[in-house]
């Protein structure tokens, strides 16, 4: 659910239903206010600001006003719509997939970076700092997008584990400790092998993070923290494009956190790394 259908939903008292149409109206000033000068605008108390939050998913002011500037930057940049899964047929020109393809890129993109947590990503990169080991489960596509984000860990002297590598992620599951940390990337989310890795690493305790499609699965409900990306693409389709592309996105951000996070240590490996070259 993204922040305006969580904004739209039933549940709010009278006072923070003032304050959710004052956001959906003028989101882009919303944004840029503190809780106190949005409790002034709609005369309601700072509290019923921060509930409404709340009750649209985001535990901080500051995750929340992000992600409604994101979104609504979103919607207002989204003029043409494209087929995330078949975003071109047998009929057209070469013209028309290059602006298609451009298209689905630039949509990916908006509202993956809309759905993002600053929190969650900001937790899940400080895991990945304390993690003794990283072990890495994916499968299918999933797994190809898995291996990109594991090749920038690497350059940063990072060694992760595929786990899925070679189907004995069970096994790998067991091997791990009270220390290492998971990192599942399965859009669907469906996979009864990674479902069973992810439970069994629930019951000893191992923190996991997934990169999933937005919305409920089975995966989703059994990793300690979930990163969503866009979920417009189906089974049917020409190829992994739209999935790709977001299941990407995140990685690269969570990536970028991450490095920030060790950035002077990383950086020391890197000139190291180009003054033996």
């Amino acid at each position: 659910m993204n922040i305006f259908e969580a904004l739209n939903q039933p549940g709010f008292s009278p006072a923070e239903q003032q304050v959710a149409d004052h956001l959906k109206k003028q989101p882009w000033k919303a944004a840029g206010m503190t809780v106190r000068e949005l409790a002034a605008e709609t005369f309601v108390s700072p509290a019923t600001v921060l509930r409404v939050a709340h009750k649209c998913g985001y535990s901080g002011w500051r995750d929340f006003t992000a992600a409604l500037l994101l979104y609504s930057e979103n919607a207002k940049q989204q003029q043409v719509s494209v087929n995330m899964s078949r975003p071109f047929g047998m009929q057209g020109s070469s013209a028309a997939i290059v602006s298609s393809i451009k298209s689905l890129f630039e949509q990916t993109v908006q509202e993956a970076a809309a759905l993002i947590s600053l929190e969650d990503l900001e937790k899940a990169a400080s895991i990945l700092t304390a993690a003794d080991r990283i072990f890495v489960f994916a499968i299918g596509d999933s797994s190809l997008t898995a291996r990109s984000f594991m090749n920038k860990l690497v350059k940063v002297n990072i060694h992760p584990v595929l786990a899925t590598e070679y189907g004995q992620e069970i096994e790998e599951c067991w091997n791990m400790q009270q220390g290492d940390a998971a990192l599942f990337v399965s859009y669907h989310g469906q996979s009864k092998d990674l479902v069973r890795c992810a439970s069994i690493l629930k019951s000893k305790g191992i923190f996991s993070i997934l990169v999933t499609r937005e919305g409920t699965n089975p995966l989703a409900e059994t990793c300690s923290l979930v990163l969503p990306v866009p979920a417009h693409e189906k089974l049917r389709r020409i190829a992994n494009f739209h999935s790709r592309i977001g299941m990407e996105f995140v990685l690269d951000v969570l990536f970028s956190i991450f490095y920030q996070q060790n950035y002077i240590r990383f950086e020391r490996h890197k000139a190291m790394l180009d003054a033996s070259r």
